[in-house]
């Protein structure tokens, strides 16, 4: 059974650049463009990820949304994309999310987080 990852917000080429790495990767990858997308599919179970990568560049309420995200996934789980001015760094750090990778990062180094967080590697 292939492991199942969410991938949520940011923009489109960069989104599109890591669905199509992850699931060259061999993984099931649910994409949305926005949180909001997302959040309702976790909500309903509509999805079950094993992993989730969020990027919260664009995010009007960046706190509130991996706030919402922790309480749905645990933060062992998620990958946090993010800028580089470091605030929702910082709120991921906070609430958990051991793996926040800050801009300017590689497709490369997302799929190594992810199969991170399916090895249960920390």
């Amino acid at each position: 059974m292939q492991p199942k990852v969410l991938l949520a917000g940011g923009d489109f080429r960069p989104r599109a650049l890591i669905l199509a790495q992850l699931q060259e990767e061999g993984y099931e990858v649910t994409a949305t463009e926005t949180w909001e997308e997302a959040e309702l599919l976790l909500r309903k179970r509509a999805v079950r990820p094993d992993a989730v990568v969020f990027d919260v560049e664009g995010e009007g309420q960046p706190e509130a949304a991996l706030a919402t995200l922790a309480r749905l996934v645990a933060p062992a789980r998620g990958v946090i994309l993010t800028s580089s001015s470091g605030v929702a760094a910082e709120d991921a750090a906070r609430l958990g999310f051991e793996r926040v990778l800050a801009r300017p990062y590689s497709v490369g180094e997302v799929a190594k987080a992810v199969a991170a967080v399916l090895r249960g590697k920390p």
